[in-house]
């Protein structure tokens, strides 16, 4: 396939996003928003569609860790892949 459409994340890359996205939002002592971390995973391939999942998946998740979400997003992203 052409073009940068949707792809692999890299795990490393997003991880690094993802915590400073988290130091910012210390820094402003705001919780981090759903969508803001799901971009920061996912940058491009973000969208409407798998941040309604993210919410839905953290709504019952309680406290998790930066690593858990991560990978929550990661693995959500993967299956969507496969659905198309």
């Amino acid at each position: 396939r052409g073009g940068r459409g949707m792809s692999e994340v890299d795990r490393s890359e997003a991880k690094a996003r993802l915590d400073s996205l988290f130091a910012e939002s210390k820094e402003n002592n705001e919780g981090a928003r759903i969508p803001e971390i799901v971009e920061a995973v996912l940058g491009d391939d973000a969208d409407e569609e798998i941040t309604e999942l993210v919410l839905m998946a953290m709504e019952n998740s309680g406290k998790i860790s930066s690593e858990e979400i991560l990978d929550g997003i990661l693995k959500l992203h993967e299956w969507r892949l496969e659905q198309t």
